[in-house]
């Protein structure tokens, strides 16, 4: 799927302040790249709120990954 360079810029800001958080710095069982992969399958599935994929990403995804 192709995004136009304002989405781009956006998902990489997403993803930028994830990989910064403490949530993703303190859990060992997810790689940057699967981090990476969630973002970018919640916008194929149709989510362009920053803050819905933050919130996911950190409060779902990394910490079922802890548990």
């Amino acid at each position: 799927m192709a995004y136009d360079a304002a989405t781009v810029q956006m998902l990489r800001n997403i993803l930028d302040e994830i990989l910064a958080s403490e949530t993703f710095i303190r859990q060992k069982h997810r790689s940057a790249v699967q981090v990476a992969e969630r973002v970018l399958w919640l916008v194929s599935r149709g989510e362009r709120e920053p803050a819905a994929i933050k919130e996911h990403v950190l409060n779902e995804f990394l910490t079922y990954a802890a548990a």
